[in-house]
C-alpha cells in the first residue's frame, strides 16, 4: 500500500456568523470528505492557517503535469 499523502484533498466547508451585529465573528468547520473527520475554527484566520499548513507539505507536480480539474 502507498504511504504517501494524497496531493488532492476534499473538504466540506461550513461558515456561519456568531455574535451581535456590531461584533460579528465568522466561525468555520471543515469535514474531510475521505475520512469524515471534522475540524472547528473559531476564526477565519485559524481556518486559513490550517489550509496553508495542509498545502505547504505538498510537493510540486512534475514538470509538464496537467492541472485539469483545478
Amino acid at each position: 500500500m502507498d504511504n504517501q499523502q494524497p496531493t488532492a484533498r476534499s473538504y466540506l466547508l461550513r461558515l456561519w456568523p456568531t455574535g451581535s451585529a456590531g461584533q460579528q465573528v465568522w466561525r468555520a468547520s471543515l469535514e474531510q470528505v475521505q475520512t469524515g473527520e471534522r475540524l472547528g475554527f473559531a476564526t477565519l484566520e485559524q481556518l486559513f492557517v490550517f489550509l496553508m499548513q495542509q498545502t505547504e507539505d505538498v510537493s510540486e507536480p512534475p514538470e509538464g503535469a496537467s492541472n485539469k480539474g483545478t
